[in-house]
């Protein structure tokens, strides 16, 4: 089966959560269990006027919203998720994230062209484990990778703002 690097789309601005730094960074978050988190976190968005409340972010950690959580959980009913409120100060409006507890790869290859840019993901098929969702870590950026029957579900639901990028499989 086929698995996509997901991440939002570049014609769409997302969310980007305003003092976030020590609560949900990458540090915090992999050293924290379900039961340690609050139950709810609640963060101003930085001002942009072109902002739309996608289905998916990436920046600072990988969040959904209700519709997309509903539909990993399909896939993977024991995925847990914590709670995080996002709140347009200026535009009065606020929408619910869920950020996932998923199993983690440490392992990638990639083939960079330069440090920011990753040209291709490559994958051993043994450590995805036949997983509908996994977090894939690399020394400075953390990927998320979907199984493609969980992509063209959430896709099925009018998903917004997401971007896919097909990865290979060895």
């Amino acid at each position: 089966m086929k698995y996509y690097l997901v991440t939002v789309d570049p014609n769409y601005i997302a969310p980007v959560p305003v003092g976030w730094y020590g609560k949900i960074d990458r540090k915090t978050w992999k050293n924290k269990k379900t039961y340690q988190m609050p139950k709810h976190l609640i963060f101003q968005t930085e001002k942009h006027m072109q902002m739309v409340f996608t289905d998916i972010v990436t920046f600072p950690c990988f969040m959904v919203r209700k519709m997309v959580r509903d539909t990993i959980a399909l896939y993977n009913p024991f995925i847990k998720f914590v709670r995080i409120i996002l709140y347009d100060k200026e535009r009065k409006k606020s929408m619910a994230y869920y950020m996932p507890f998923m199993k983690t790869i440490e392992h990638v290859e990639t083939n960079c062209k330069n440090r920011y840019m990753i040209n291709e993901i490559v994958l051993e098929r043994e450590k995805l484990m036949d997983e509908a969702i996994i977090e894939v870590m690399s020394k400075d950026k953390t990927h998320i990778i979907m199984r493609m029957d969980l992509v063209e579900s959430i896709l099925r639901r009018n998903a917004i703002g997401i971007g896919l990028k097909e990865i290979q499989i060895i």
